[in-house]
């Protein structure tokens, strides 16, 4: 008698120690999904930021370029531009 009820136990355990593994595989399945689709967005991306990468390697370039060409002339315009850019907005924010 003693035998049959750890048998029972045993089965019920058994039956638990099934259940809990079949509810494991589940989530590792969901996981599995999800790092697929995170994978495949984080290649998208990458993608994405490679061309972004190259235009701005293309615009430093020409950027270079006329700095290189214009001389130290179109740098002190340029300068004196962004000077008084600041003096207007600093006026234009001061008055109020």
């Amino acid at each position: 008698q003693t035998q049959r009820f750890y048998e029972e136990q045993n089965n019920a355990q058994i039956d638990s120690l099934g259940e809990k593994i079949g509810a494991l595989k589940h989530f590792a399945v969901n996981i599995g999904a999800e790092l697929e689709t995170q994978n495949r967005q984080l290649d998208e991306m990458s993608g994405q930021m490679g061309g972004v990468g190259e235009l701005m390697g293309g615009a430093l370039k020409q950027l270079e370029v006329m700095l290189n060409t214009g001389g130290s002339k179109h740098m002190c315009y340029l300068i004196g531009f962004i000077v008084g850019l600041f003096l207007v907005l600093y006026m234009l924010l001061s008055w109020k």
